[in-house]
């Protein structure tokens, strides 16, 4: 008799504390967008898994302050923003809920399922997409960079979970991602990566027999060993596999004989989508607020004071129409309400005045319309008009056919 399975994988479920720490990113498009840009938005989601919304279906007419009111109870951190306007594709990354904001402009972008489509073995799998990603992020730092590089970097690390390598498993380590500043251009590339390991120091033909859980058709060899050498030869892969690129496994691994302590390649396989971004300008706020930083404009320092006054002297008197708004509101509700009340008063001061009406009796509708009676005398006057008229036409028709004669009642004795 069977026995049924050992439960032996464990999932470790975060405490709310852990679960709060995590960031939440809501990736969302703006306005009326193409196709291709909404696949985009997709794509994005999928990236920013598992810690993101996959299946949001936003409206056009969504604004801001409609995701900024939810966020606090949806616990959301970041905002991706994607608008199309004639002049290109943006990019907009916020922090909930005050900012700051990064513009960036997606100078080229490719999908997912094109950059699935070029490889020979495309590799997917619904599994890597239960684990947030990695960042690395590859020339950010320098003397040479402004401040707009460290704001960038802290808001691009903030929306992926932090790590602590003495205690994150290996089997979390799924995906990649990778921001690269091209200082050439002044792009940032974008790429998403999946992580995958393979033997080291064996032909490729081995590799086919220890990977893949079918064995390969030997019909055509006499002897494994023709198989075996056929392929003896050194590949660009096998190459790459060197030891300089091998590492030893600290854990357990996903996949066949991934155990610990064996020697595996690193590979990474990409998983698109491709962004060139550009950063345009930061703003303080969330979409709004000082200009911190402008690719195109640059301002002095008496410049930035003066924008800065008048953005102050602006907010003052936005606040200012905001409370005469509300006395204005409150205003007419109370003058509505004491509008309501007199006539309500006036109403119960008719009602006392008008006359009171005296009950009448319950009749029936025979009573209302004579009853019998009423119907007798009608059947009375309908026969004696009948009879008059019958009369009028015997005298006017004399001449014409004698009246014939009415036979007398005879008394009973």
């Amino acid at each position: 008799m069977g026995h049924g399975r050992k439960k032996k994988r464990t999932h470790a479920v975060p405490t709310q504390e852990e679960f709060d720490d995590i960031p939440k990113t809501l990736v969302v498009r703006s306005g009326t967008v193409g196709r291709s840009v909404s696949a985009l938005v997709s794509d994005v989601r999928q990236v920013m898994q598992p810690h993101t919304a996959v299946k949001l279906r936003e409206r056009a007419s969504n604004k801001i302050k409609d995701y900024v009111a939810v966020s606090n109870h949806l616990g959301l951190t970041h905002m991706l923003l994607f608008s199309q306007t004639e002049t290109g594709t943006n990019l907009r990354i916020s922090r909930f809920p005050r900012g700051p904001t990064l513009y960036m402009r997606v100078e080229k972008y490719a999908l997912a399922k094109d950059c699935l489509r070029l490889q020979k073995t495309p590799h997917t799998s619904a599994a890597e997409f239960l684990t947030p990603p990695l960042i690395i992020l590859n020339n950010f730092a320098g003397e040479n960079k402004g401040r707009e590089f460290k704001l960038m970097t802290t808001m691009l690390q903030n929306m992926f979970p932090a790590i602590n390598p003495s205690t994150m498993r290996l089997t979390d380590a799924r995906r990649v991602v990778l921001f690269n500043y091209n200082e050439e251009t002044g792009l940032v590339d974008f790429r998403h990566y999946a992580v995958v390991v393979k033997p080291v120091g064996v032909t490729k033909g081995v590799k086919r027999v220890i990977l893949s859980k079918n064995m390969p058709s030997l019909a055509q060899f006499d002897d494994i060993s023709d198989y075996v050498l056929r392929e003896a030869f050194a590949s660009e892969s096998d190459v790459e596999d060197g030891p300089e690129n091998s590492v030893t496994l600290a854990q357990d691994y996903v996949g066949r004989n991934n155990a610990k302590n064996e020697q595996r390649a690193i590979r990474l396989l990409e998983l698109g989508p491709r962004m060139d971004l550009r950063l345009m300008k930061i703003e303080a706020g969330l979409c709004e607020g000082e200009v911190i930083y402008h690719n195109y404009i640059s301002k002095t320092k008496e410049e930035l004071a003066e924008a800065e006054h008048q953005r102050q002297i602006n907010l003052t008197n936005q606040a200012r129409r905001r409370q005469q708004q509300d006395e204005n509101v409150k205003r007419k509700k109370a003058k509505k309400g004491a509008n309501n009340s007199d006539s309500e008063d006036d109403a119960s001061e008719e009602d006392v005045r008008a006359p009171k009406i005296p009950e009448q009796p319950h009749r029936s509708a025979k009573d209302d319309f004579g009853g019998d009676a009423y119907n007798e005398e009608l059947f009375e006057d309908s026969e004696s008009d009948a009879s008059m008229d019958n009369g009028d036409a015997n005298d006017s028709d004399v001449d014409a056919a004698p009246a014939p004669k009415r036979a007398k009642p005879t008394k009973k004795k």
